[in-house]
C-alpha cells in the first residue's frame, strides 16, 4: 500500500473494515500491516490500544510521504487490528491518557437495531415482518423473503407500504427488480404492478435506492418537500420531518431533482440536491461513501456536526439525546452499526470530551 493514492488507501482500508475487500485487496492490506510489523519501531497490543483512540481521526490523514510515515503506521495498524480484534476491544483499557480518565458514559447497555418492518397491503393489514429475515420481493401475484417464503398472496391488491420503526430496517426487492434499503423510521409505498409508462413510488425517512434500469419507464420518487426523477441509477434519500432539509444524494447515474415550486436540478454523481423545507434547492459535493455507508453497516463521520449524527442514533437505538448547547461540537469517526449504544457514546466522549446522563432511553450532556 505503499504506492496507493491517499483516496484509494482510505477506501481500502474501509472495505478491509466491512469485510468487503476482494483476495488481492485483502492480501494488500494484510502483507502491508505485517510488514509494518517488521519495523524496527516494534510496538506492542498496548500501545495498540492506546492508538486506536485516534483511528478515526487519523484515518483521514493517511499519506505515502515519508514524513508523515509514523502517522500513517498509527493510523492503518490500528485500523486494522480494530478489525482482528473487534470492536469491543477499543474499550478494554479505561485510561487511555490521563485527561481521559475523567470521561464518563451511561451504564445503560442499549443494543443497535435490527430488522424490523411492518407490512401494510392497501392500508387495510399490518404485518410485522420477520426479524430473522432481511427482505422482502415483490412478485407478480405475491410477496416472499429472499429465500422463497411466502408471506402473502396479493390477488387484486394495489398498494403495499413497508415501514421501519424506531430501531428497525429491512430491504425490499420492487416488482421490477429495483432494490432499496430502508433506514430507520423510514417507509415506502409502492404499486404491486407498475404501470406501462412510469414507476412511481412515495417515501419517507431514509431510502437508498438501486433503480433497474429501464429507459421505457421512468422511475419516479416522491418525498415529502421533492420528486426525483431517474432512469437507472443508485442514490440515497434523506427527508425526515423533523429535520428542516431534504438530501438526495447521487451515487451512481443520473437524475433529476424537482422541489414543490417546480424548481429542479440535475445532479452528476458525487453531487447532493439539499432541500429545504422553504423550497430552497441547492447542490454540493459530497463524498457518496459516507452517504451511503449506513446500509452497509456503518457510520462513516467526517467533521460532521454532533447535533445532525444523534439523529441518526436517537432513531437507530430508539434513544432521546439533549445535546444542549454542545449540538455544533464535530465529530470524525467510523462507528460499526452493530455497536451497542455504550460503545457509540464512548467514542463521541473520547474524541469531543462531552460526558452523557442517561435515565432510561433518554439522555443528556452534563458538561
Amino acid at each position: 500500500m505503499e504506492n496507493l493514492s491517499e483516496k484509494r488507501a482510505q477506501n481500502l482500508l474501509r472495505k478491509y473494515l466491512r469485510g468487503q475487500c476482494t483476495g488481492p485487496e485483502k492480501a494488500i492490506v494484510e502483507e502491508w500491516y505485517l510488514s509494518l510489523q517488521s519495523e524496527e519501531e516494534v510496538i506492542d497490543e498496548d500501545v495498540f490500544l492506546e492508538n486506536l483512540v485516534e483511528l478515526n481521526k487519523r484515518l483521514h490523514e493517511i499519506t505515502v510521504s515519508q514524513k508523515v510515515r509514523r502517522l500513517k503506521y498509527i493510523s492503518v495498524a490500528a485500523a486494522v487490528l480494530l478489525f482482528f480484534l473487534g470492536v469491543n476491544l477499543l474499550w478494554k483499557k479505561e485510561d487511555f491518557s490521563e485527561h481521559e480518565k475523567t470521561i464518563t458514559v451511561p451504564a445503560g447497555n442499549i443494543p443497535p437495531g435490527s430488522n424490523k418492518a411492518i407490512l401494510s397491503v392497501d392500508g387495510i393489514e399490518n404485518m410485522e415482518l420477520s426479524g430473522s429475515q432481511e427482505a422482502l420481493v415483490s412478485n407478480d401475484s405475491s410477496l416472499e423473503y429472499e429465500d422463497g417464503t411466502l408471506v402473502k398472496n396479493l390477488d387484486k391488491a394495489r398498494f403495499i407500504t413497508l415501514t421501519t420503526p424506531a430501531a428497525g430496517q429491512y430491504r425490499a426487492v420492487l416488482p421490477d427488480g429495483t432494490k432499496v434499503w430502508l433506514n430507520a423510521l423510514s417507509s415506502i409505498k409502492y404499486p404491486a404492478v407498475f404501470d406501462k409508462k412510469r414507476r412511481i413510488v412515495e417515501v419517507t425517512g431514509e431510502v437508498y435506492f438501486e433503480v433497474k434500469n429501464n429507459p421505457d419507464k421512468t422511475f419516479i420518487v416522491h418525498a415529502n418537500h421533492q420528486e426525483i426523477e431517474v432512469l437507472g441509477t443508485s442514490f440515497n434519500i434523506h427527508e425526515y420531518e423533523d429535520e428542516s432539509q431534504g438530501y438526495t444524494s447521487l451515487i451512481e447515474g443520473s437524475l433529476k431533482v424537482t422541489n414543490e415550486n417546480a424548481k429542479n436540478v440535475i445532479l452528476t454523481p458525487g453531487q447532493q440536491a439539499v432541500v429545504s423545507k422553504e423550497n430552497v434547492i441547492e447542490v454540493k459535493n459530497v463524498d457518496v461513501e459516507e452517504v451511503s455507508a449506513w446500509k452497509d453497516g456503518l457510520y462513516i463521520l467526517q467533521d460532521a456536526r454532533l447535533d445532525k449524527f444523534v439523529k441518526n442514533i436517537e432513531r437507530w437505538y430508539d434513544v432521546q439525546i439533549d445535546m444542549g448547547e454542545h449540538g455544533n461540537k464535530r465529530l470524525s469517526a467510523i462507528i460499526p452499526r452493530d455497536a451497542k449504544l455504550s460503545d457509540v457514546l464512548k467514542t463521541i466522549a473520547l474524541k469531543t470530551k462531552i460526558q452523557f446522563k442517561m435515565k432510561g432511553r433518554r439522555l443528556k450532556v452534563i458538561n
